[in-house]
């Protein structure tokens, strides 16, 4: 998925569970916010103060420097190992 500044803070979250530290980092506290499931990044951006571009880049950059952890599944049981 392609971040951009109109999609919703909870597809961010739900697709880069990781970002939870991001947005917990720059004070955003967004996976306790109720607003997430319709607020976008750009309105986030807004009622931060924050400049919505300069987010976007630091998300980014965040994401590709901190992959998700893939828990390995067994085939057997299909459960975590």
């Amino acid at each position: 998925m392609k971040i951009q500044k109109d999609i919703p803070i909870n597809q961010i979250i739900t697709a880069y569970p990781q970002t939870i530290k991001f947005f917990n980092d720059m004070q955003m506290s967004c996976s306790s916010c109720f607003a997430v499931s319709f607020d976008t990044l750009e309105n986030g951006a807004l009622m931060h103060n924050m400049d919505v571009d300069t987010l976007l880049i630091k998300l980014n950059q965040f994401i590709l420097s901190n992959p998700a952890k893939i828990v390995p599944v067994s085939a057997e049981t299909n459960s975590p190992k």
